[in-house]
């Protein structure tokens, strides 16, 4: 096959179907007819000679040839990306969809401004936020996430360009009337409390704060493990749990009056939180625009006027 024979919008479904995982799904999001999806999956199948994705009764799994290719495919898709930006001469002129991946807490936190600011400067960007799980970090799931937020000394993703952007610590909320959560408790009568945790993993507990704990031998007295941050205020406010949460989010949940914050008896690390992406996306104007947007909201976030001890 010459080059000239090959056409690079099949790259464009190839890459819907792999972020959908359905035909129907990428048909919807490229704004094009199923049959026309089929078809160009078809092609794609015949040039390459492999199946690409096989239906395996709840979704389109990619073959090993599909996973070999995508990232190159994702690569070649963005450089493309950034042609049609420089030849246009308005930067963010092309509709574009990128995928960031965080903990849930960091959308509640400067979501909204990162959405107005998007409808005035890049009105052709939307955006998908995506938990940050172990899962999505390997080498095949990669392509799928333009941006990664996550605390810097906790995650290593090698090949991405890495930039720290603000540091945060961690502290306690609790309930308001919880007498058993004071300033100034011993290690001992603290993490003998009932918490409540994050883990990103199921039956087990994994995170940044977790990984702390091992180093020092010690663990609190987990109740009850959960998935995302922003359910801990919830939980929290209607029983005696309490839960170690980043100080900026304890901040914003104790404007709920049933809430109170204190400082943790334990030196655990700082965050240190920071952006990474693919090199090849070092000057994508979309994701450059996404990135100097985030640093500027984050960098200048301040806590709400309510909360405390």
């Amino acid at each position: 096959m010459q080059l000239r024979d090959f056409d690079i919008n099949l790259l464009n479904v190839l890459e819907a179907v792999w972020l959908t995982r359905s035909v129907s799904m990428a048909a919807r999001r490229l704004n094009l007819a199923q049959s026309t999806i089929s078809a160009a999956l078809n092609r794609l199948r015949d040039q390459v000679d492999d199946e690409l994705f096989i239906w395996n009764g709840q979704e389109m799994t990619p073959t090993p040839v599909a996973e070999q290719l995508m990232p190159v495919a994702s690569d070649i898709l963005s450089l493309v990306r950034v042609l049609l930006e420089k030849a246009n001469g308005t930067p963010l002129s092309v509709e574009r969809r990128l995928v960031v991946a965080s903990a849930d807490y960091v959308l509640a936190l400067y979501g909204a401004e990162l959405v107005a600011r998007a409808a005035a400067e890049a009105p052709n960007l939307k955006i998908d936020f995506v938990t940050l799980r172990p899962q999505v970090i390997n080498k095949t799931s990669i392509p799928n996430i333009d941006l990664f937020i996550f605390p810097a000394n906790a995650v290593r993703i090698a090949g991405l360009t890495k930039q720290s952007v603000y540091t945060d610590s961690y502290v306690c909320i609790g309930r308001k009337g919880n007498k058993n959560l004071f300033p100034g408790m011993t290690i001992e009568a603290f993490l003998a409390l009932p918490h409540v945790g994050y883990s990103a993993l199921p039956r087990m507990t994994f995170s940044h704060e977790s990984m702390s704990w091992e180093a020092m031998g010690v663990e609190p007295n987990y109740r009850i493990l959960v998935p995302g941050y922003l359910a801990f205020p919830s939980v929290v406010a209607k029983t005696d749990v309490v839960a170690i949460i980043p100080k900026r989010l304890a901040l914003t949940a104790c404007q709920d009056p049933r809430l109170k914050w204190v400082d943790i008896p334990v030196a655990l690390p700082e965050l240190d939180i920071a952006l990474a992406w693919k090199p090849v996306h070092q000057d994508d104007p979309a994701q450059v625009w996404l990135r100097n947007a985030l640093q500027e909201i984050m960098k200048k976030w301040s806590p709400p006027e309510q909360g405390g001890a």
